[in-house]
């Protein structure tokens, strides 16, 4: 097999594993209006695959050091199997029992393709940035990806279509003559695996809580929030692309968290609801994704006589970031979402009762509203009241009272996210620590 070809082979399958950490977010309402969990619960499909993969990444890669080809063809053969478990799912534990074994495989296989690309590309340098740029661009294609998926096919192609192209890249495999080296272990380098951990966390909020925001809290359908995030995987490309040019280091790593902050910080404060006032922060998320994953990555692995087992620590600590993510900022846009979901109602009352409709009409609307509102609740989204006020008459009072109020909730879904955002822009700007800390070393 040409090299070429084994080396796209091997990038696919790091792609796939690590979009799986960020790419059914967008099918989360789906899998929110069939199972009936609640939202905390939820969070459960993105966190069993990430506390897996973190846990299982550093002794798959010991493993792996040795027989890479083994550790990769079982990784993927488990990895095709859990992926059509969760797919047809009966219930909810099943589909988070198929995410953990997801989470398990997945560390196998892409601590394994690290040693498959060096025997590949012939070197250890270039096969690291193959493995990071692959990582990247899956973890920032995989929102964009879902939402397609999920619009065309239903949640459950997300799972089916991972299963074939595992298997295929298994072909990469094929005439491959592994000789292990036995190089004593170094210590892993414990600055640039901080500071990818807090980077990783920060990133839950444009990965995880921006999707929510688009689909359950403006209505958006999942092509059109697909669309939308489509944003941050090209800026991500482009920056990787060309980041080489940024020297020293730590100078490019640095910029790229504090463009990753301040898009997330932007996030915090938009203006008002809408899709559009997102693509801003999202360049400089994407933008700063693509500096600082790469770069953290290279430095974590330069020089590294072990580079599998070192990159086993790189991916341990980019999912144990995810999870830390997960678990800090869940808590907080779940309290917020239900403080400015009543604050909203409350306001919507007022609208409803000073508006110019009918008296005997006031009494329906707000019945009908306070209904949806339920229903809505136990969905987790924004509920279309305009649209049942104008049912009700096409007069400019109706109309006045439907955009009033669609307004409120729509502002009041939007507050709901901005303290998460916040907070993830914090949690990313402490990642300057470590990085400053380690400016002093020439390499970097």
């Amino acid at each position: 097999m040409p090299a070429r070809t084994r080396i796209a082979l091997l990038g696919l399958s790091v792609g796939i594993v690590l979009a799986d950490s960020s790419v059914v977010t967008i099918a989360l309402p789906e899998i929110l209006a069939q199972y009936d969990v609640e939202i905390e619960t939820l969070a459960w499909a993105l966190t069993s695959f990430n506390l897996a993969l973190a846990l299982a990444a550093l002794p798959a890669a010991f493993v792996a050091r040795r027989r890479p080809t083994l550790v990769f063809a079982a990784g993927a053969v488990v990895f095709a199997a859990a992926s059509l478990t969760c797919a047809f799912a009966p219930s909810f534990g099943v589909l988070v029992g198929g995410r953990t074994v997801q989470g398990v495989a997945g560390a196998a296989v892409v601590c394994a393709a690290l040693g498959l690309l060096a025997g590949a590309t012939g070197a250890d340098a270039p096969a690291a940035r193959i493995w990071a740029f692959a990582g990247i661009l899956g973890a920032a294609c995989g929102p964009a990806a879902g939402g397609i998926l999920t619009q065309l096919f239903g949640w459950e192609s997300i799972f089916v279509v991972q299963a074939p192209l595992l298997l295929l890249a298994l072909a990469a495999l094929r005439g491959v003559r592994f000789t292990p080296t036995f190089r004593p272990l170094e210590r892993p380098h414990l600055g640039a695996n901080a500071a990818l951990l807090l980077v990783s966390g920060a990133l839950v909020a444009a990965l995880f809580l921006l999707v929510i925001l688009l689909i359950n809290g403006w209505r958006l359908e999942p092509l059109a929030a697909g669309a939308v995030v489509t944003v941050m995987p090209i800026s991500a490309i482009l920056a990787a692309r060309f980041a080489g040019a940024i020297r020293p280091l730590w100078t490019r790593a640095a910029s790229g968290v504090i463009l990753i902050s301040g898009g997330l910080a932007a996030l915090g404060w938009l203006p008002e609801a809408g899709a559009g006032w997102t693509v801003p922060p999202q360049l400089a998320i994407g933008a700063g994704l693509g500096l600082a994953l790469s770069t953290l990555t290279e430095r974590a692995l330069a020089g590294r006589a072990s580079q599998v087992v070192h990159g086993g620590w790189t991916l341990a600590a980019r999912h144990a970031g995810v999870v830390l993510g997960l678990l800090l900022l869940t808590p907080i846009f779940t309290a917020d979402l239900e403080r400015n979901g009543d604050e909203a109602l409350a306001a919507g009352t007022a609208y409803v009762l000073d508006s110019r409709i009918p008296p005997l009409e006031k009494l329906g609307v707000a019945r009908e509203i306070l209904a949806a509102v339920d229903d809505a609740e136990a969905e987790a989204r924004v509920p279309d009241v305009g649209q049942i006020v104008t049912e009700r008459g096409e007069a400019p009072a109706y109309t006045d009272l439907a955009d009033s109020l669609q307004d409120q909730l729509d502002r009041a879904a939007t507050n709901a996210f901005s303290r998460s955002f916040l907070a993830a822009a914090l949690l990313g700007l402490a990642a300057l620590v470590p990085i400053l800390l380690d400016r002093r070393d020439v390499s970097l």
